[in-house]
């Protein structure tokens, strides 16, 4: 899923548990597991001129920030500061999202799901293998899925009504 969907959709996950946390810090972590994973994955491919399997232990873009010693790491930290629950609750819902993809995707071998990344390293010592050759493959990849197109309008819409509430009653 695209950055509305993951803004939009997952945000409103929480229900009314949402206005318990500062929206930035939400919105946050409704993106950091990409804003972590994304850079690195295509930093090392760049340095290294590979991609997938050939980079070896991150050999995606769904690895350390996708997983869920990450959020337990996230939500232990809660307890000492309360901004990192609004983190921690974002990116959980960024994981559920990102999960729930995988069943509307084409079936890929277990290597490229991205379960492999949320429970690591309980599958192995692995993060799932990126089915695209380059940040371009990928967009065009997330452009023609149903799911990421609809996350993406949906997402947009969730934010777009938001805004206008908010400007509504600032007024």
């Amino acid at each position: 899923m695209l950055p509305l969907g993951h803004l939009g959709i997952g945000s409103r996950l929480l229900g009314p548990y949402r206005t318990r946390f500062d929206w930035r810090l939400l919105y946050l972590g409704c993106l950091l597991p990409d804003l972590i994973d994304k850079p690195l994955y295509y930093a090392l491919s760049l340095a290294t001129g590979r991609h997938g399997a050939a980079l070896g232990l991150f050999s995606g873009s769904r690895t350390i920030g996708h997983t869920l010693l990450f959020f337990f790491l996230l939500a232990a930290l809660s307890f000492g500061y309360r901004g990192f629950a609004a983190v921690a609750a974002g990116v959980a819902t960024h994981l559920f999202l990102d999960n729930l993809g995988d069943l509307f995707a084409p079936q890929a071998p277990l290597e490229r799901l991205t379960v492999v990344a949320l429970v690591f390293p309980l599958l192995g010592v692995r993060f799932p293998v990126a089915p695209f050759a380059d940040f371009a493959d990928l967009l065009m990849r997330d452009l023609t899925s149903i799911y990421s197109i609809a996350g993406e309008l949906i997402g947009g819409a969730i934010l777009l009504a938001a805004w206008f509430k908010q400007r509504r009653q600032s007024s």
